[in-house]
C-alpha cells in the first residue's frame, strides 16, 4: 500500500488535499518490527514520532526499584514517541517494543520540524495526539496507586476490549498475545496476584482465557468493579 493511501486513512491527516498528502508522505518512512523486537529504549535520544499502522506496540518504563510498568498498548492509528525542539529534551522517556508483528510509520525529529514549517496544522494535530497519549499514561500511573488491584485489572481488560476487542453474543473478545506478566506490568501488581485474580474470575464464570484470546463473559461485572 502506498504511503499516500495509508495517510488518507489516518484521522490526523484527513482533510488534506491530494497534493498535500503526497508532499507530507515524503517525510514518513514505513518500518516493520517482529514480535518482541524493540523499537527504541528508555534513554535513547531523538526517536521522533511513530504512527501504528497494524499490530500492537507496548510502551514500558522502569521504576526506581527496578520494576517494569507498561504505560499503555498502542494500537493502529495511534501515535507514540517524542520530540526535541531546541534544548527542550524530555526528562523521562520509555521503551517501545512490538507485542506482535507490527508496522509503523515513522518521522524523524528533524523531518517533523520541517513538516512543522510547511504544514503547521498537521504538526499541531500530531503533537496534540501525542500529548493526549502522554496524559493517558499519566492517568494510568495515578490509578495504580488509587485503585484496588481487581479494579485495575478489570479496567485494563475493558480498555483492551474497547481498543482491540470485539463484541460477540454478549461477550467481549480480545484476541492478542496478552500474558499474565503483561497484565501484572500494566496494573502495577505481581504476576502471582494477577494469576490468582484471573483464576478466581474463571472459576466464577466471569472470564475465560485461551492462548492469545481473552473472553470477558460478564462485561457488567467488570464495569461494576471499576466504579
Amino acid at each position: 500500500m502506498e504511503k499516500e493511501e495509508i495517510l488518507r486513512k489516518i484521522n490526523i491527516f484527513q482533510g488534506l488535499k491530494d497534493d498535500e498528502i503526497k508532499e507530507v508522505a515524503k517525510y514518513f518512512h514505513i518500518k516493520k518490527y517482529k514480535k518482541n523486537e524493540y523499537i527504541f529504549f528508555e534513554g535513547d535520544e531523538d526517536p521522533g514520532i511513530y504512527i501504528v499502522l497494524d499490530g500492537i506496540i507496548k510502551l514500558t518504563k522502569e521504576t526506581a526499584d527496578g520494576k517494569t510498568v507498561i504505560l499503555r498498548l498502542v494500537t493502529p492509528g495511534e501515535v507514540f514517541g517524542w520530540l526535541v525542539v531546541g534544548d527542550s529534551k524530555p526528562e523521562s522517556t520509555y521503551t517501545a517494543q512490538a507485542l506482535v508483528d507490527s508496522t509503523v510509520m515513522y518521522i524523524s525529529n528533524q523531518d517533523f520540524l520541517r513538516l512543522l514549517v510547511s504544514y503547521p496544522a498537521i504538526a499541531v494535530r500530531i503533537t496534540c495526539d501525542a500529548s493526549k497519549r502522554v496524559l493517558e499514561a499519566y492517568d494510568r500511573l495515578k490509578s495504580l496507586a488509587a485503585e484496588k488491584v481487581e479494579g485495575r485489572i478489570a479496567n485494563l481488560l475493558l480498555e483492551l476490549a474497547k481498543k482491540i476487542g470485539r463484541e460477540e453474543n454478549g461477550k467481549l473478545i480480545i484476541e492478542a498475545p496478552i500474558t499474565r506478566q503483561d497484565i501484572a506490568e500494566m496494573t502495577g501488581t505481581t504476576v502471582e496476584t494477577a494469576i490468582r485474580i484471573i483464576s478466581k474470575w474463571k472459576k466464577e464464570g466471569k472470564l475465560n482465557t485461551k492462548r492469545g484470546r481473552i473472553e470477558i463473559l460478564d462485561p457488567e461485572f467488570f464495569e461494576l468493579l471499576t466504579l
